[in-house]
């Protein structure tokens, strides 16, 4: 619907902007409605779909959502209950019905606590001073739990590692994608991310200059509860390496990073054959 307001013309050139502010690590300024309306089309579907995923671990169905940073609202999306959607830009349209605070970040609002509070792609926009301060009032507002979302980058992994080791010091305890709330083994210049496979749009291909009906989009995320529940004894880091009667599952554990490797004969070969990057292991039972 935004988009249909201008050009494809025009939407390029403001995705080909919106392109060059990401490559030189500035936050986007959505200040004018063709730039939001390009956002909308190139970047909210893959936010929507990396929000999704790690929302996939929470081991609840949230009755109330804190988006903080929520830009067009891919939380509105997402949540199963109406969300409540923070965010100093005052222009954007809601997509979907939700609740809509326009506030400075750094200067939140009285807020009540909402069962989830989300943080997606928005500490990484942050100065890094900042970020400590809206992590804390995230947590505090969260009745149950916080879902960080960063790019899939070595940058956007060391956020998460930081949001990791300060909400673990204020008393949180780790659902995903950690099977373990000691030291991260990644290390050596390695980092924790995932993907998600995102259907592209034609208007989406024709501004992104990709002749793909998909794209794969690479995040890092961290989901921190209140309340400990169960979590994966382990988690695939890596798309499982096929050979021939075998497969290798590079696995995050509460040991460290191991390698597994499941033959033809082992037991476990079925549920190896179906593993995906990022899946926890072994997978859950049903």
């Amino acid at each position: 619907q935004q988009a249909s307001a201008f050009s494809t013309r025009e939407l390029a050139e403001a995705s080909a902007r919106l392109s060059e502010m990401y490559r030189r690590g500035l936050p986007p300024r959505l200040d004018s409605a063709v730039l939001r309306a390009a956002y909308v089309t190139v970047r909210m579907p893959a936010t929507v779909a990396a929000l999704q995923r790690a929302a996939a671990e929470l081991p609840f169905s949230p009755e109330s959502w804190l988006d903080l940073g929520a830009g067009p609202g891919a939380a509105a999306w997402v949540a199963p209950c109406l969300a409540t959607l923070v965010d100093e830009n005052p222009h954007w349209d809601d997509l979907r019905p939700a609740r809509r605070i326009c506030a400075d970040l750094s200067r939140l609002p009285d807020l009540k606590a909402h069962d989830v509070v989300s943080l997606c792609y928005v500490l990484n926009e942050l100065a890094p001073a900042a970020r400590p301060r809206l992590l804390d009032e995230a947590w505090r507002l969260a009745a149950k739990a916080v879902i960080v979302v960063e790019p899939g980058t070595p940058q956007g992994f060391s956020i998460v590692l930081e949001a990791r080791r300060q909400l673990l010091e204020a008393g949180a305890r780790i659902l995903a994608p950690c099977p373990h709330e000691g030291a991260c083994p990644m290390t050596g210049g390695d980092w924790c991310h995932f993907a998600v496979r995102v259907e592209r749009s034609r208007l989406h291909r024709q501004l992104k200059g990709g002749s793909l009906g998909y794209e794969d989009e690479k995040f890092c995320y961290l989901v921190a509860a209140k309340e400990a529940a169960p979590a994966a004894p382990a988690r695939v880091l890596r798309h499982p390496g096929v050979q021939p009667g075998q497969i290798g599952l590079t696995l995050c554990t509460p040991q460290g990073v191991q390698i597994l490797k499941v033959r033809r004969r082992d037991p476990a070969w079925r549920q190896a054959r179906k593993a995906s990057w990022g899946d926890p292991w072994p997978p859950a039972a049903g």
